[in-house]
């Protein structure tokens, strides 16, 4: 029969010392005494040593090499919810029915949790924040979740971190790549979006790779792109709300560059100047206008200095409006009319001659012509080697042609040539390219400078003007007889002596 026994039991070793101890009362069995006396408790199996508690160096060991050891741990009900499997390398935790929960305290409380049930891993608690960190093989700290601060961080130096992430069927659809500083989203056959909400869920912000497409905005919350400069300043608006794009700010004026595939400027708003500059040396600019039925009807062409409005089947206008919104200047083509002016704004056209004097006036308040020039005069042909400058006066040759005077009162003059001294034609008749010969302007009606010899007699004012026995030049009229028919004019100036300039009335008789 076994022995009971009912008081405690000392096993004590050569020198007396207690060293295992097993007490009925307390329900103990103790292995090991002192400090200089540790304890250890052998379990043996057919193969070997199977269980070792060893108090010197607080292990429990379960297996050894021919006997893997496992740590199983069952609820009443029977259900394995912890299991160490050393052959696998293997921790289990629940079974059954049973969640499984593995919980780590630090001293202010639960610092890291692994909860079965909800598939959640939780690391920190109430003031104590939780960080996870994962290192690689050179002990390089690639992956950081910093409780504390919200912060994800991925790589370290030398060791750039990436962010895949992959679809159903495998495919990289989602790809951050430190190394590039890229972000790719989308892939063969999956196109990427991304997607950002405002707070009442409406997508505001959407890139739709599919169709290679960024939209801003939605309905009753519209879209902007606003662009600041180094100043904080907002220096490029797309402003959906009024449709507007503003380019530039106070102390930043905007501008806009198109350039060519030779890297030429071809198009430039400037800002600054309030310019717009189309072309640049080699590729001339041009801008064109079409209709509604694609007809070109505006068209400023830059290589030739053009300027075409209108079309076949949509004739051009061009209309000019004052502050009062009245059409002041308007050409309309479909009747080859140039309108200036309008009810309360009489309208002008002035003409400025190239040292910026007026020279021609249409005056529509007045209703005149005003010509600033002096006389009225026409073209003639020109005899052959005859040379005729201003002034000189002309007579009909045989042929019909003109050539200077040469004979007191010769009833062939016609004239003298106009633009002379200080006058200037104010209309030339008959004024054409010569064929073969040249062609002089003769004064006909109004003021003109005419060639004078006073040698033939002073001249004083009024006093009236023939042809002279001096080539090209008049003299005074003293014989009425025969000056009937060869007068030229009546003299303005006086000459006393020698051949020059005399202001005249021109005054054919």
């Amino acid at each position: 029969m076994p022995e009971t026994i009912t008081e405690r039991v000392d096993v004590t070793n050569a020198g007396g010392t207690v060293t295992i101890q097993l007490d009925a009362n307390a329900g103990t069995a103790t292995i090991g005494a002192t400090p200089g006396n540790a304890g250890t408790l052998i379990v043996n199996a057919p193969a070997g040593e199977a269980l070792r508690f060893d108090s010197l160096g607080a292990i429990l060991t379960i297996g050894g090499p021919a006997n893997g050891g496992d740590l199983r741990l069952v609820t009443a009900t029977g259900d394995e919810t912890f299991n160490f499997t050393a052959g696998a390398g293997l921790l289990r935790l629940g079974g059954g029915a049973v969640g499984g929960v593995l919980s780590v305290h630090a001293p202010a409380g639960e610092a890291l949790r692994f909860d079965a049930l909800g598939a959640v891993l939780r690391v920190g608690a109430t003031g104590n924040a939780g960080d996870f960190s994962v290192r690689d093989a050179s002990n390089r700290e690639t992956a950081l979740i910093q409780g504390g601060t919200g912060l994800l961080r991925l790589g370290a130096e030398g060791n750039g971190g990436d962010i895949d992430v992959v679809n159903s069927a495998g495919t990289q659809v989602f790809h951050v790549a430190s190394a590039g500083a890229t972000v790719r989203i989308g892939n063969t056959g999956s196109a990427g979006d991304l997607l950002i909400q405002d707070g009442s869920a409406r997508t505001v912000l959407q890139f739709s790779g599919g169709n290679a497409t960024l939209r801003i905005g939605n309905t009753e919350n519209e879209g902007d792109i606003i662009v600041a400069d180094n100043a904080n300043r907002e220096v490029f608006h797309f402003n959906a709300n009024n449709s507007v794009l503003r380019i530039g700010t106070r102390g930043n004026e905007g501008d806009i560059s198109v350039r060519d595939a030779s890297d030429r400027e071809v198009l430039q708003f400037d800002g600054e100047f309030a310019v717009l500059r189309i072309g640049a040396s080699g590729n001339e600019g041009d801008l064109i206008v079409r209709d509604g039925s694609g007809r070109e009807v505006f068209h400023v062409d830059g290589n030739n200095a053009v300027l075409r409005i209108g079309t076949a089947g949509n004739e051009g206008d061009i209309s000019v409006r004052d502050a009062s919104d009245r059409e002041v200047f308007q050409f309309d083509a479909n009747f080859a009319v140039l309108r200036v002016g309008a009810a309360g704004n009489e309208g002008d056209i002035i003409c400025r001659d190239d040292a910026g004097n007026e020279s021609i006036h249409l005056n529509g308040g007045a209703g005149d012509i005003i010509l600033r020039n002096a006389d009225v005069a026409e073209q003639f042909d020109l005899a052959v080697g005859v040379a005729a400058p201003p002034g000189t006066v002309m007579a009909l040759a045989e042929s019909g042609m003109l050539a200077p005077t040469a004979r007191a009162y010769d009833r062939a003059v016609v004239g003298v040539v106009a633009g002379g001294g200080r006058y200037r034609s104010g209309i030339v008749m008959d004024h054409r390219a010569p064929a073969d010969l040249p062609r002089v302007p003769i004064a006909m009606v109004g003021k003109a400078a005419c060639r004078v010899d006073a040698a033939h007699g002073a001249v004083r004012v009024g006093d009236l003007l023939t042809s002279s026995p001096t080539p090209g030049c008049a003299m005074r009229a003293e014989d009425p007889g025969r000056a009937f028919g060869a007068v030229i004019g009546k003299a303005l100036t006086p000459l006393d002596e020698g051949v020059g300039l005399v202001d005249m009335i021109i005054s054919l008789q």
